[in-house]
């Protein structure tokens, strides 16, 4: 998918949920923590390691240094001193080595795990605060009507997101097979042999990745900071009601199989409240697994 920012957005929703957004000119954003997807990075991601399990792996790799037939690389600290032990031919078994490094490591494994603690600390007051709204880059993908159109029964709104506009500076989800980590193990370690900074990642980039399984989504994200003055610890309430200009939304497209009573009931709203918004109509190509977007005959 290109990553050239589009000019415009498209929000797939149910009848209900379009009736709410027409109603109140306003779209839901929410934390992560309610998408409802085990695999969205949240504020309770899990780490693959611990102290213990971080001091033991810093242990074994230090004391695999020192009896590894080529000096280690590094000019830190831990580096120097087992260039030194071996010079000096101080330890006879890995066993040996291993009382001593337990001792020196400790105290920076501490240290380690007490920045991460504050790390970690700073995640989850972002996942807290952020409000995400989610769009797709097309009103004619299969996927996303069956996904997030409440199987083809829903609607699409378009949404502008030019510079300026209300859903400006979207960014697209990358669908890879790893997920991200908010932290690794071999990062941890690393930052401890070799005085690696734990440089913070960018939590937002946490936030638009998905499973190559999805990539036929497309999805884009936009981002935004919680304007309440205080947020709640229950997650359940991590969202918030955001109005945009009616000008910013300009179309609606039914669903292949939006019943008639729903176009009705959203023709009056889009009459009532958005005059200038044109209707369209998905219908299945002949022939093809995709979809024809057409202007319906509605006077809406």
């Amino acid at each position: 998918m290109s990553t050239r920012n589009p000019d415009k957005l498209f929000k797939y929703c149910s009848v209900e949920a379009a009736k709410s957004i027409l109603k109140n000119s306003a779209l839901r954003w929410s934390s992560p923590c309610l998408f409802g997807d085990p695999f969205e990075a949240n504020h309770n991601m899990a780490v693959n390691f611990d102290r213990e399990t971080l001091l033991t792996n810093a242990i074994k790799l230090s004391s695999g240094m020192i009896f590894a037939s080529d000096n280690p690389r590094g000019d830190t600290p831990i580096i120097n001193a087992i260039k030194r032990w071996r010079g000096e031919e101080r330890f006879s078994t890995p066993e040996e080595a291993e009382i001593v490094l337990r001792e020196l490591l400790a105290k920076m494994v501490d240290q380690r795990m007490e920045n991460f603690e504050e790390f970690l600390s700073s995640w989850r007051e972002y996942t807290k605060s952020v409000r995400v709204c989610c769009f797709s880059s097309r009103p004619d993908n299969p996927v996303a009507w069956d996904q997030f159109a409440d199987r083809h029964r829903g609607i699409c709104l378009r949404f502008n997101c030019e510079p300026g506009a209300y859903l400006c500076q979207p960014k697209p989800v990358e669908y890879k097979h790893a997920r991200p980590a908010i932290a690794t193990l071999k990062q941890q370690i690393d930052g401890i042999l070799y005085n690696l900074s734990s440089a913070s990642p960018d939590f937002e980039s946490l936030l638009t990745v998905n499973s190559l399984a999805r990539k036929l989504e497309q999805e884009w994200r936009c981002f935004r900071q919680s304007t309440l003055n205080r947020i709640s610890e229950d997650e359940s309430t991590w969202f918030e009601d955001y109005p945009f200009d009616k000008e910013e939304v300009s179309a609606l497209c039914f669903g292949v199989a939006t019943s008639d009573q729903d176009k009705l009931e959203l023709e009056k709203l889009v009459k009532a409240n958005f005059p200038s918004m044109r209707c369209f109509q998905a219908s299945l190509s002949y022939g093809k697994y995709e979809l024809e977007i057409q202007k319906t005959n509605s006077a809406a």
